[in-house]
């Protein structure tokens, strides 16, 4: 064999071993990718929801995907909870805790505003779970046609059941108010959840 001969067939070895390694390092690549996605969906199964990056007030759309329907500052006709910087609802009423008490992780959520606060509400099948901040001066003044009764489980939290059968649960943590509005779920279930936006609120 000539040396010019042996030189070709020396480059294609050589490119021969590149396109594999090329290949390999590609394998890899999407393996990395691979395990980081699934790492990172597995954290957010587990952590239930987590809270909305900040954003400044009057930006765009609130799109975290576990939060259901996007929040658009000004949606309500006056500025809301993210506008005033406050954690998501979603957040607070965490999407593993909806589904326990009833409410399908799929139900989307819808965004509304109430005599008593602003916030999201999850109905499925008869049963709702519904958290709103109380924002403004009228929403903290507003009091259920049959009054309150002390709430068990929550320090300083108060119920009512209105005239539709919701059950409205009234918390606050650092001046910050909220009401839990739920239907159809069991007292249990309705204690775990009040206790479970306290402490989430208390946090926040």
């Amino acid at each position: 064999m000539g040396f010019l001969d042996r030189a070709k067939k020396l480059a294609g070895q050589a490119k021969d071993a590149a396109d594999q390694a090329k290949k390999l390092a590609e394998q890899a690549t999407s393996k990395a990718s691979d395990a980081l996605s699934d790492a990172s969906s597995r954290m957010a199964q587990s952590s239930g929801t987590t809270s909305a990056p900040p954003t400044a007030p009057g930006g765009g759309a609130s799109g975290a995907p576990e939060y259901g329907t996007p929040y658009v500052p000004g949606m309500l006709g006056r500025p809301g909870w993210r506008e005033r910087g406050l954690t998501d609802p979603a957040a607070l009423l965490p999407i593993r805790e909806r589904d326990h008490a009833g409410v399908p992780h799929t139900t989307k959520s819808k965004i509304i505003e109430e005599p008593f606060g602003m916030g999201r509400r999850w109905t499925s099948a008869g049963r709702s779970a519904a958290l709103f901040y109380q924002l403004y001066p009228e929403h903290k003044a507003w009091e259920p046609p049959g009054g309150r009764a002390p709430f068990s489980g929550v320090a300083g939290a108060s119920v009512a059941t209105l005239n539709d059968g919701r059950t409205l649960v009234f918390l606050g943590a650092g001046g910050q108010s909220v009401v839990l509005e739920l239907t159809g779920i069991d007292d249990p279930v309705r204690a775990d959840l009040a206790r479970t936006v306290a402490e989430r609120l208390g946090a926040s």
